[in-house]
């Protein structure tokens, strides 16, 4: 399995968690239920776990698919970079809301964390989900928008010429040439019957 496809499979987690967890942030600070800031808690520190293995899939995959010739230049590069950010404001979202869970779960009357962690949870569910949303955009442009696969007529490539290489490991050995086969006998020839009349 390479990596390009280990990210493939890897990376769709901490997207998917941390726009479901800051979409469940929103809910869970309008109704103040407890069980709604469980979940998003718990999705957000979720999101928070799969961004590094993410991060690392994609860190490996882009040495196997930097030279590509359908991914444009440059295009590796800046998602490196955003997923880099995302990597850090993901991670602490993460561990800001794994903190939230705690104090929320050794309360058993309160019905959602501290103020400050309530304030702290929705501003980095806030900064996660621009992030890795810029991030998975620019993900998706490598591949799927890519401008040279996106172009009317596809690119001329021609392919590798093969040119045969004769070594002498690759030589074909002599074979030795018997007296007979050098000078073959010449065919006899019947001699013409005189005909009688």
């Amino acid at each position: 399995m390479s990596w390009p496809y280990i990210h493939t499979l890897v990376n769709h987690f901490p997207i998917i968690l941390t726009i479901v967890g800051a979409i469940t942030v929103l809910f869970a600070m309008m109704f103040q239920r407890r069980a709604v800031w469980e979940y998003a808690l718990v999705t957000l520190t979720l999101a928070g776990a799969t961004i590094y293995p993410a991060w690392v899939s994609g860190h490996k995959a882009s040495a196997e698919v930097h030279k590509v010739w359908y991914i444009a230049p440059g295009a590796i590069h800046a998602h490196s970079s955003a997923s880099y950010l995302s990597l850090w404001i993901v991670g602490i979202t993460g561990l800001i809301a794994l903190i939230s869970l705690v104090t929320l779960v050794r309360t058993r009357e309160a019905v959602s964390p501290a103020r400050v962690l309530r304030v702290l949870v929705g501003l980095g569910a806030l900064l996660s989900i621009g992030s890795i949303s810029y991030t998975g955009y620019l993900g998706g442009q490598i591949v799927v928008e890519s401008p040279i696969l996106a172009s009317p007529t596809p690119p001329v490539i021609a392919p590798p010429v093969v040119t045969p290489s004769v070594t002498p490991s690759t030589q074909p050995a002599p074979t030795a040439v018997s007296p007979s086969a050098a000078n073959p006998a010449k065919p006899v020839s019947p001699t013409p019957q005189p005909q009688t009349p």
